[in-house]
């Protein structure tokens, strides 16, 4: 997963989790059901809002928002 050092600030986004836009290290994360070719809408996510799991057992990755 690519992580870009600043949020956009330049669009109307906020972070999913933390409901801000604050300039801080961001990944994008593909949007369900917004696929179209080999493109796909995704929103914005500061980095340390998000924590990820791997469940090695069923072969998924999944995440914890921390609130």
């Amino acid at each position: 997963m690519r992580s870009f050092k600043h949020f956009n600030q330049a669009s109307t986004d906020i972070c999913p989790v933390c409901g801000t836009n604050d300039d801080k290290e961001t990944v994008l994360i593909g949007i369900d059901g917004t696929e179209e070719g080999n493109i796909q809408q995704a929103a914005q996510f500061h980095l340390d809002c998000i924590n990820l799991n791997y469940d090695i057992s069923h072969n998924l990755i999944y995440g914890r928002t921390l609130l």
